[in-house]
């Protein structure tokens, strides 16, 4: 199991105009929380401190993990009127996980936060690495309400289990009771110089 904080070093992420928090740290905080969670199992922080890690090192780190998942953890930016968590994916094998996760983030965040649901989109950290893998955007820095939440540790202890819950579910039933999975798509490996999605 590896978990990637995403951003980190030089590349900070979005920024919270509301608490000023980093989204690089909140990811990092994340993910030990996120492992924390899984204590027992053997679990790997792609990046263990503030250091950048280009996204293609970090498909290659996925890569040479072999036979394991990757969670790839952000918080998002956009108008401030936007907010809840969304769960990104492009592998078949990464619908079920992601469809737990996301299910699981929604349960969590309040009724009035929204769910950006599900998307499956062809990003780097979704359809390079050769494990499944999915990209997860935990909440709004930009929304005034859900920067605040976001900045509440306890809440974020809460996100962190609810992730947990499902890779373990995950692990534990595969995809038994996730309904149809989505067909493949035949695409080409997303590079940098792709035009924004």
């Amino acid at each position: 199991m590896l978990i990637d904080a995403g951003h980190g070093g030089k590349d900070n992420g979005a920024r919270s105009s509301i608490t000023g928090a980093l989204e690089k740290d909140l990811a990092l905080d994340m993910a030990r929380r996120v492992r924390g969670e899984l204590s027992g199992w053997n679990v790997s922080l792609l990046r263990g401190g503030d250091q950048f890690i280009d996204l293609d090192d970090r498909v290659a780190i996925a890569n040479r993990q072999g036979g394991g998942v990757l969670v790839s953890l952000h918080f998002n930016s956009g108008p401030s009127h936007i907010r809840g968590p969304e769960t990104y994916y492009w592998r078949v094998d990464s619908y079920s996980l992601a469809s737990r996760i996301q299910r699981n983030l929604t349960a969590v965040a309040p009724g009035e936060s929204g769910n950006r649901g599900l998307v499956r989109r062809r990003l780097r950290l979704t359809r390079n690495p050769e494990i499944p893998c999915v990209l997860v955007e935990c909440g709004y820095l930009s929304n005034p309400a859900e920067a605040r939440r976001v900045n509440d540790s306890g809440y974020r202890q809460k996100l962190a289990r609810a992730i947990a819950d499902a890779i373990r579910e995950q692990s534990a039933r595969g995809d038994a009771g996730m309904g149809p999975l989505p067909p493949p798509i035949n695409a080409p490996m997303s590079r940098p110089t792709d035009a924004p999605e």
